[in-house]
C-alpha cells in the first residue's frame, strides 16, 4: 500500500527543509515588524507551554510514547502488544504517578523555548497577514491560520528535536535526563541527539497548521458565544489535527533507535540512518497501515489540551 503511493507523496529532504526554511524566513520578517508584541508573545508562549505540560500535557505525552514503544517491543518479540489502558496501568504500577512526568526537566527546557518561538512566530505571522488588505481579501481566516501555524511549527523544530528525543528515551527507560543525554551523546554524537528531526519538523509544521487553521475554521461555525465557544473550537481542532499521527509514530520509532541496542538492517542500511519515508514504510510493512495510528487515543487528548493552551487562550487574552 505504502509503496504504491510513495512516488506521489515523497518529498526529498532538501525540498522539505527548503519549505521549512522559507516559512522560517517569512516568520523572521514578520517578527521584525512588531518587537513589543513579539516580546510579549515570547514570554506568554513560554509560560503557557510550560503550564500546559506541567498540568497534564506531559502525562499524555508519556502515555502516548509508551503505547508506541510497547508496539515496537511487541513487534521485535513477536508478541501481542498491550492495550492503551494496560500501558497506562503499567506505568502507574512501576513508576507511580510521578512516572507520568518522566523527562520533565527536558520537557520544561523544551517548553520554555519552543513555546516562546511557537506563539511569537505564529501570532505575529497571523496578525501580519491579517493586517494586509490584499491578503485578507484573497485568503480566508482559516487559510491564514494554516500558514501562520505552519510557520510557528517550523520554527520550533530546531529546539524540539533533541528535547523530544530525551523525553521519549526517559519515558521508555526511566532514569535522569542528563544521564540519558550523556549516553546518547557518547554513543551517537550530535546526530543521535537530533535523530528524528525531519519527523519532528514535519510533525510540528503540520501540527500547528492544523490546530490554528481548524480553530479559525470552526470558530464562526459554532453557535456558542464567548470563551466556551472558543474552547469548543479548540477541542474540535485539536482532534482534527491528529490526522498527522504517522509523523509522530515515525518520530518515536526513529528516536527509539538512538537509545536502543537493537539495530535492524534494511537494504544494507542501519535503521538509525533511514529517511522519514523509509521509517514509515517499514512501520507499514511490519504492522500494517494501522501501525501508523497507534496511540491515537492519548494523542487526541494531548492535542486538544495543547490547542486550548496555545491557540485559544492567547486569543482570549488578546480579546
Amino acid at each position: 500500500f505504502f509503496n504504491k503511493y510513495a512516488c506521489e507523496i515523497k518529498m526529498s529532504r532538501s525540498r522539505t527543509w527548503t519549505v521549512l526554511l522559507v516559512l522560517s524566513l517569512l516568520t523572521l520578517q514578520a517578527l521584525s515588524n512588531s518587537p513589543p508584541v513579539v516580546i510579549r508573545n515570547l514570554a506568554r508562549g513560554s509560560a503557557l507551554k510550560c503550564l500546559a505540560d506541567l498540568s497534564g500535557g506531559l502525562p499524555f505525552e508519556v502515555w502516548k510514547s509508551n503505547v508506541v514503544l510497547e508496539h515496537i517491543r511487541a513487534n521485535h518479540d513477536n508478541t501481542k502488544p498491550a492495550s492503551d489502558v494496560s500501558v497506562l496501568r503499567t506505568i502507574l504500577q512501576k513508576r507511580g504517578v510521578q512516572g507520568m512526568w518522566s523527562g520533565c526537566p527536558a520537557r520544561m527546557i523544551e517548553g520554555f523555548f519552543s513555546g516562546a518561538v511557537l506563539l511569537a512566530a505564529k501570532e505575529t505571522m497571523r496578525k501580519t497577514m491579517t493586517a494586509s488588505p490584499l491578503i485578507r481579501q484573497k485568503l480566508s481566516p482559516a487559510v491564514i491560520g494554516f500558514v501562520a501555524g505552519a510557520s510557528g511549527g517550523a520554527a520550533q523544530a530546531i529546539v524540539m528535536a533533541p528535547c523530544s528525543m530525551l523525553v521519549t528515551a526517559t519515558a521508555a527507560n526511566g532514569g535522569s535526563v542528563m544521564a540519558t543525554a550523556a549516553d546518547v551523546w557518547s554513543r551517537k554524537g550530535l546526530r543521535g541527539i537530533y535523530r528524528g528531526s525531519s519527523a519532528v519538523a514535519a510533525r510540528q509544521a503540520t501540527n500547528w497548521a492544523s490546530r490554528q487553521g481548524f480553530t479559525e475554521f470552526m470558530r464562526p461555525r459554532i453557535s456558542i458565544a464567548g470563551v466556551p465557544g472558543e474552547l469548543v473550537a479548540g477541542f474540535i481542532a485539536g482532534a482534527f489535527s491528529c490526522w498527522n499521527t504517522p509523523f509522530e509514530i515515525a518520530r518515536i520509532e526513529a528516536q527509539s533507535n538512538s537509545f536502543s541496542e537493537v539495530h535492524e538492517k534494511r537494504n544494507g542500511v542501519d535503521n538509525q540512518h533511514q529517511s522519514l519515508l523509509d521509517t514509515m514504510n517499514d512501520i507499514v510493512k511490519k504492522r500494517g497501515v494501522g501501525g501508523l495510528y497507534i496511540g491515537i487515543g492519548p494523542r487526541v487528548f494531548q492535542s486538544c489540551y495543547q490547542t486550548v493552551f496555545l491557540v485559544c487562550i492567547p486569543r482570549v487574552l488578546d480579546a
